[in-house]
């Protein structure tokens, strides 16, 4: 009883007074860090270690560590990533790496994280990676009660916000001591995107007719059925699909990103091809996949009747699988633009995808978990 009251006190003492640096006789909290500029002052002024061994991961950066790989540094995990195993099928990082489900739970979902917790790890992080979009633990109160910089990452993407995406990655990789390695991805993810526009292109040239394509199952703060889509959906944007889902201000139903169409919108469509987001799978017997299968509505598709609906890995699942942006869009330009990409098998391309960028062909793995639908013509 002593000896927990002791370490108890002790924990306090370390909130009350830590997460502070002095100036002159002031004393001032520590910011969370946002620019390789408050990264190089604060080591300068001896506040971060020159060399980072251990982290936190936050909100879903955790698969940017291990594209930077940076598995190694992590000493906790958050609350979502300690799931049933069986979410490593929509997570290919967690796939590459088992051994983050043996780790200690630093915080929950979402940015949730847990001063008291993260301060009574074995070893605690001597950096705190965090999703930059509001949500969760206050950054600079986090950073008070641990004493633990704090560094925040933008959650955006390889299309929409390629910018911020760019520069939140160099900064993690400044701070993990990965710069090399951030070059080397960002210079990956452009190879194969150009690769990818460059062949459909060339089918855009001899003046082929573009089908009407739509996706649905879309997941978004968990799964969704068919009718759940995105405009801007990244694999179409990046092989240029004609999709009837667009950013439009003006359309209620379409004015944001994600959204939940009415079944009648699909229908007045008809798409001439059908993409499945098999992050629907979660949903059991409510699935999208079940609904094409089931519904009277959805079988009167054209796709659905002539046996054009395709499956892709899950695109979002805790924020964007930027590894499967690129495996989907390899599968969607294969789709649509099949002349061009008769030498690519979209299997392979997934492991060479994933062994870059997480270190392990997982494909077949992540395959199993997702009964064995995915990047194929549906049923």
């Amino acid at each position: 009883m002593l000896k927990r009251f002791w370490i108890s006190l002790f924990i306090l003492l370390v909130i009350l007074f830590c997460g502070c640096v002095r100036r002159g006789s002031i004393t001032v909290p520590l910011e969370p860090i946002r620019t390789l500029e408050q990264l190089e002052t604060y080591r300068r002024q001896g506040l971060i270690p020159a060399k980072i061994e251990r982290i936190f991961c936050s909100g879903g950066t955790l698969r940017l560590a291990v594209y930077l790989e940076s598995a190694d540094k992590v000493v906790a995990v958050d609350s979502n990533e300690r799931r049933e195993k069986g979410r490593s099928g929509m997570k290919a990082y967690l796939a590459a790496h088992p051994e983050f489900y043996e780790l200690p739970i630093g915080g929950e979902t979402s940015g949730r994280d847990n001063p008291e917790t993260l301060l009574g790890l074995p070893n605690p992080p001597q950096l705190i990676i965090k999703a930059d979009t509001g949500a969760g633990y206050n950054p600079e109160e986090l950073t008070r009660r641990t004493g633990i910089p704090v560094l925040l990452v933008p959650m955006r993407g390889l299309t929409v916000g390629r910018k911020e995406f760019d520069a939140g990655l160099r900064l993690m990789g400044a701070a993990l001591g990965k710069s090399e390695r951030v070059e080397a991805v960002l210079e990956f993810f452009d190879c194969e995107m150009a690769e990818i526009k460059l062949r459909v292109q060339k089918d855009e040239s001899a003046g082929h007719s573009k089908p009407l394509t739509y996706v649905g199952g879309v997941s978004y703060n968990g799964s969704h059925a068919f009718n759940s889509t995105e405009a801007g959906y990244p694999p179409f944007v990046i092989a240029n699909a004609n999709t009837p889902v667009k950013d439009n201000e003006n359309e209620p139903t379409l004015g944001k990103r994600h959204t939940m169409l009415a079944k009648e919108k699909i229908l007045e469509w008809d798409p001439e091809i059908l993409f499945l987001d098999l992050g629907t799978l979660y949903l059991g017997e409510a699935s999208g996949l079940v609904e094409l299968r089931t519904d009277l509505a959805y079988r009167s598709l054209k796709a659905v009747r002539e046996g054009h609906v395709y499956s892709l890995l899950p695109n979002t699942f805790y924020f964007v699988n930027h590894d499967v942006v690129l495996i989907n869009a390899w599968y969607v330009g294969k789709t649509l633009y099949p002349e061009q990409f008769t030498d690519i098998d979209p299997k392979m391309k997934a492991d060479e995808i994933f062994t870059f960028l997480v270190g392990k062909p997982v494909f077949e793995q992540l395959n199993a978990e997702l009964d064995h639908l995915a990047l194929e013509k549906l049923r």
